[in-house]
């Protein structure tokens, strides 16, 4: 009974705090990008932060020497742009000395990492106006196609969204991950369930979706007496290839029909 009681005085206080035109508010609370948080930091980093301070000295000589400059970033595990070639080469032609800036993602008792870019874009964009970098990759993505369209420039199968990648006419589930079906030789090759040689053979699928510039890149013996077929394996791969996966539907970067570099695994018994 007790507690009945107090549920209903609950209720009654719940309900007489309620206005008639009382109306939930929702606040969206606009959280600031790493990049724009650093920004703000390099202005006035902490004086311990020795690493940040480093990066910021070497930044003002940089500036001094080359007055306009367009960083180029790369760590592990950091994505890039399909145009990265094509931002170092409009950069360039538009003035800016291409300085490339490596780092981890990972920062160690308070020492920051990434203030050199950012200070550089803190001072470009004084000059050249807060999204200078966005304007340039814009141009930079606009000459990659341009190049799709008139030259042999190429895209790996991994810059492409999914619904934009070259298919095989007759896809499998197995071509689908990256393999052919294990091969079956003649040779006297030595293997076991989890241990036998393979090789990953890449090549471009043309315009035409046929393929091409087939090359081997990277060989697993399974046991050290299989090298000595390691020739004759491969040969035996890029004819597999050439001759049962060479039809394909082309792939393209919006809209615009691209060669495009893929490879397969091919296994052997």
């Amino acid at each position: 009974m007790k507690v009945t009681l107090r549920l209903l005085l609950i209720i009654l206080l719940l309900h007489s705090c309620k206005g008639e035109d009382s109306k939930a508010t929702v606040v969206e609370e606009i959280i600031p990008s790493p990049e724009e948080v650093l920004r703000d930091y390099v202005i006035k980093p902490k004086n311990d932060d020795g690493l940040c301070r480093e990066d910021i000295s070497r930044a003002k000589e940089d500036l001094k020497k080359y007055g306009q400059i367009y960083v180029t970033t790369y760590c592990f595990g950091c994505e890039s742009l399909p145009y990265e070639e094509e931002v170092i080469e409009y950069a360039t032609y538009k003035g800016f000395k291409v300085i490339s800036y490596g780092f981890s993602c990972v920062t160690i008792n308070g020492q920051t990492q990434g203030c050199y870019k950012a200070f550089i874009d803190l001072k470009m964009e004084e000059i050249n106006g807060k999204y200078f970098r966005q304007k340039i990759q814009i141009e930079a993505e606009k000459l990659m196609i341009n190049k799709l369209k008139n030259s042999n420039r190429s895209l790996s199968i991994y810059d492409l969204s999914d619904n934009d990648k070259p298919k095989l006419v007759h896809e499998t589930n197995l071509t689908k991950q990256g393999y052919i079906p294990t091969i079956k030789t003649m040779l006297p090759l030595k293997f076991d369930r989890d241990k036998y040689p393979f090789v990953d053979i890449s090549f471009i699928i043309e315009k035409d979706g046929k393929i091409s510039n087939l090359k081997s890149e990277n060989w697993v013996d399974g046991y050290k007496e299989n090298n000595k077929y390691k020739k004759e394996l491969e040969s035996m791969a890029k004819k597999e290839i050439l001759n049962y996966y060479n039809e394909w539907i082309p792939g393209k970067y919006k809209n615009t029909i691209a060669r495009v570099e893929n490879n397969f695994r091919v296994s052997f018994q």
